[in-house]
């Protein structure tokens, strides 16, 4: 049996990825009406087999209702949206980013609560390939422990990026709302720890109104170091993924790679010798311990990605649904990301390291 998704926004996303993904004979949903105000995406839904509606309390009455309700608007009414769906007894899924402010997502999640509807967010680069391969090397300690993690999109196109309402600061428009939420959200989710600090630089270059470069620093409880940047005008590129660990490192150099290439230590020894130091003029001896390299080893870690579809997100929902599966992307984990954000909206605003 197959579940089915009512559309609230019919733009690009939901007519393209959405429906498309949904129309997979190996995903349990089917999309059955779409609500927009704009005539052009509501002839299109016609066009790929849905309901159209102009009235979004027509909508919620479509026929049989719906088990899932995807708000694709622009971000400013993800809230709005979202509210009114649960209201009206439907599950939600928001699209990114979930809301414009925490405050938003609060009262979705408060929503969610009171009428006990499901309420999800769609992050579905959880499920990127290079994420995958990196959380999974990572997890593997294949270059022991983490100290530094440098996650980076870099575009040579300049504000081309930057266009319809995305380049709209009052539709919730910029790259750290737009890329930025997909890459924080995966080091969020890589790293379960408590944040201590967050440090951003976010501006625009080329935009009029919003930022289309943003460098977001995030220092955890144990010393880790998680380093996001997403730009839209870099004409050579540093690698999408660039992992330190106290027995090596590992890069992946962009999106579409198939290898993680790593170089750790294959052999080394700790000798302790002694040195001079000098206290009250005299001269004393200290042990020190040293740390020898003797050899690294050079590999690379084949693609081994189980779970690298974004399918997945919806196959989750249904699981969800089905009573055999745990939500995984939780509003909860929604809140953690959407503080960090605010943090390097603030930290950038005011110059400053925002104690988290």
């Amino acid at each position: 049996m197959a579940y089915k998704l009512g559309i609230i926004g019919f733009g690009g996303m939901a007519g393209g990825y959405h429906v498309d993904t949904v129309l997979r004979e190996d995903i349990p949903f089917e999309p059955v009406a779409a609500y927009d105000i704009d005539p052009n995406r509501l002839a299109y839904a016609k066009q790929r087999g849905l309901a159209a509606y102009d009235k979004l309390e027509d909508f919620f009455a479509h026929e049989g209702g719906f088990d899932l309700v995807l708000v694709a608007t622009s971000n400013n009414y993800h809230c709005e949206m979202a509210c009114r769906a649960m209201e009206a007894g439907f599950n939600v899924m928001s699209e990114k980013p979930v809301a414009m402010s925490s405050e938003e997502l609060q009262k979705m999640i408060d929503t969610s609560e009171r009428t006990g509807k499901l309420f999800t967010v769609h992050q579905n680069r959880r499920w990127d390939r290079d994420f995958v391969m990196i959380k999974k090397a990572l997890e593997d300690g294949e270059i022991g422990k983490p100290y530094m993690i440098e996650s980076r999109i870099q575009s040579p196109n300049g504000n081309g990026d930057m266009y319809n309402w995305r380049g709209m600061k009052d539709h919730g428009g910029g790259m750290l709302l737009d890329w930025g939420v997909h890459m924080l959200d995966q080091l969020c989710w890589l790293i379960k720890e408590p944040i201590k600090t967050v440090s951003a630089n976010v501006f625009p270059l080329w935009s009029e109104e919003v930022d289309d470069y943003s460098k977001v620093i995030i220092t955890f409880e144990s010393g880790l170091v998680a380093h996001m940047e997403v730009v839209t005008y870099s004409p050579i590129a540093l690698p999408r993924w660039m992992v330190y660990g106290d027995r090596g490192a590992m890069t992946m150099q962009d999106m579409g790679d198939a290898k993680v290439k790593i170089r750790r230590i294959k052999e080394d020894e700790n000798t302790v010798i002694d040195v001079p130091a000098y206290i009250d003029h005299k001269v004393i001896t200290r042990k020190q311990t040293r740390h020898n390299i003797k050899e690294f080893e050079e590999l690379e870690v084949p693609e081994v990605v189980p779970n690298s579809d974004w399918g997945s997100v919806y196959k989750n929902i249904a699981g969800v649904l089905d009573g055999t599966e745990e939500l995984i992307v939780k509003p909860c984990e929604v809140m953690r990301t959407f503080k960090v954000i605010e943090a390097a909206f603030k930290s950038a605003a005011e110059g400053v390291t925002v104690q988290f």
